[in-house]
């Protein structure tokens, strides 16, 4: 298989691709937005609550 073969069945196999609309796109950017910040609240909450029972612990 040839250079160029490769590349003309990537050029088809692309073109059946069925890519996602703009909207849906936008959709699982938010999606993927909120869960980070929420998992990045919970993490800073658990953080702030493990540090303040060590610090309770020890002297």
């Amino acid at each position: 298989m040839n250079i160029l073969q490769y590349f003309k069945d990537a050029q088809s196999e692309l073109s059946r691709v069925n890519w996602p609309t703009r909207e849906q796109v936008f959709e699982g950017t938010q999606a993927v937005l909120i869960f980070v910040v929420a998992l990045t609240l919970i993490v800073f909450g658990l953080d702030r609550l493990f540090t303040f029972l060590i610090q309770a612990v020890l002297p």
